[in-house]
């Protein structure tokens, strides 16, 4: 009867041991897969609300579905919003990339982690340190910034 008990345990805390294992694993593992697109998304054309050169600081967050980065503001071109954008400031920006779950774009079930996709766009992500002029197109509603790729940019 104690050996079987001892088994019991020892494969409980195995199972326990995987399945903590695949959450963390899950919560953390993010692939770059920038350089393939999948879906199909159609987006507008319009006018940038600003233009600014920024600096990419390499910080990322990543909310559900989507992805936005910080950036260091350097200099301000034109700002036709009511934002207090200020030089040496740093914004969050959303860009036009998807995130989804590596169990469903991969073969296997189980494959842990989310993996970062493009959206069809232009649109390369900043490096850490790396300056470019970038159009920037602020949502009214949610009062968020997206990079704007260049084939969106009516001028």
């Amino acid at each position: 009867m104690k050996r079987r008990r001892k088994i019991v345990v020892a494969l409980s805390l195995i199972v326990s041991g995987i399945i903590g294992v695949y959450l963390i694993l899950n919560q953390y593992i993010v692939l770059d897969r920038t350089s393939q697109e999948l879906g199909i998304y159609e987006f507008v054309s319009s006018q940038a609300d600003v233009e600014v050169l920024v600096e990419g600081t390499g910080k990322q967050n990543i909310l559900g579905d989507r992805v936005s980065t910080k950036i260091k503001i350097v200099n301000i071109l034109f700002n036709n919003t009511s934002s207090n954008l200020v030089e040496g400031n740093e914004i969050k920006a959303n860009e036009y990339l998807v995130v989804h779950h590596n169990r469903q774009v991969s073969g296997l079930q189980w494959t842990p982690g989310r993996s970062i996709f493009s959206m069809g766009t232009s649109y390369k992500r900043l490096k850490k340190g790396e300056q470019q002029t970038i159009h920037l197109k602020l949502n009214k509603e949610t009062n968020q910034f997206w990079i704007m790729p260049e084939e969106l940019i009516i001028k």
